[in-house]
This record gives structure tokens, C-alpha cells and sequence, in this order.
């Protein structure tokens, strides 16, 4: 783990460079700093990208995200889909649920579902099961996962904000 003086930089930085407040990572790391490596020990999990196509995966990262009404997140997470390639206009379609091809629409919907705990419609379930092999299906839920986690952190300790006008897309 990195001295609390480097983790502090660090957070520093990535809030300078993505425009995310991270108050909440520094109580975080200031009340429990074994809880904070816990946190950035899933980080990689979070980002963890192999067998599903960046739309793909960005949208439904984008999906759940918005489920969990994180205004600072989602802004986080469109300007993250848009770093890894994501052409602007899907992720604008994705963070306003503007219309999408048909693939990702299903996607979305897909992910929505599985964020909601609901089933989604047969009819997209059949057609995304169908294009994703197992292992994109099992990248798919944790992409969905853990776009819920950091949301879900914030929200027990107080610091989310619902979803706000999100800039830049």
C-alpha cells in the first residue's frame, strides 16, 4: 500500500484529471486506511475489460451506474468510456437514454435488469445471451457489479449526489 502522503497524491490527481470528487476516498483512507487498500485492491476488478467489446461494456457500466442514481459517478464513467474509444454518441445515448443500435439497446436493457434485480424481457435476454458466450456474460455482471459499488459506498456514507446535468458528452 502505498504512505497515506502518496494515496493522497494519487487521489489528488485522479480528481484533477477526471473532475471526481474524491472527499469521500480520503475520509475513506483517513478513517480506516486497511479499508482503503481493501477498496483500491477491487479496483482492478472494476476496470477489468477482456472478451466484451468497449460498447458493450461501457454501456452497461454506464446502465448500471444510473440505476444507482450517482450523478458524480456517472460523469466519472462517461468520461472513462470516452477515454477507452467509446464513440460520443453512444455514450451520450447511454447516459440519456437516447435510442442506441440495436445490439447495444439490448444491452442496456439487459443491464438495467440485472441492476434492478428484475428479469429482463425474454426477448433481449434470448438475443444477448445468444451474441455473448458465457465468459462475455460473466465480464457483463462484473462490469454491472461493480459500476454499483463505488455508488453504493457513497450513498451509505452520505456523499452521493443524484444525477445532475453531466458535461462534456
Amino acid at each position: 500500500m502505498p504512505s497515506p502522503e502518496d494515496a493522497l497524491a494519487q487521489l489528488k490527481a485522479f480528481e484533477d484529471h477526471y473532475g471526481y470528487p474524491v472527499d469521500w476516498m480520503r475520509a475513506l483512507l483517513a478513517s480506516s486506511p486497511r479499508a482503503f487498500e481493501a477498496l483500491n485492491a477491487v479496483h482492478p476488478a472494476a476496470q477489468h475489460r477482456e472478451r466484451l467489446a468497449a460498447p458493450d461494456y461501457w454501456v452497461a457500466k454506464l446502465a448500471a451506474v444510473k440505476v444507482e442514481d450517482c450523478g458524480d459517478c456517472l460523469q466519472l464513467n462517461a468520461r472513462l468510456a470516452l477515454e477507452a474509444g467509446v464513440p460520443r454518441a453512444v455514450v451520450r445515448a447511454a447516459v440519456f437514454d437516447e435510442a442506441l443500435p440495436d445490439e447495444l439497446e439490448d444491452v442496456r436493457a439487459y443491464a438495467v435488469a440485472v441492476a434492478e434485480h428484475t428479469d429482463a424481457p425474454e426477448d433481449v435476454e434470448a438475443r444477448v445471451t445468444a451474441r455473448l458466450d458465457g465468459g462475455q456474460l460473466l465480464e457483463l455482471g462484473l462490469c454491472i457489479a461493480t459500476g454499483k459499488l463505488y455508488p453504493t459506498i457513497k450513498r451509505a456514507a452520505g456523499y452521493t449526489r443524484s444525477c445532475r446535468l453531466i458535461e462534456g458528452i
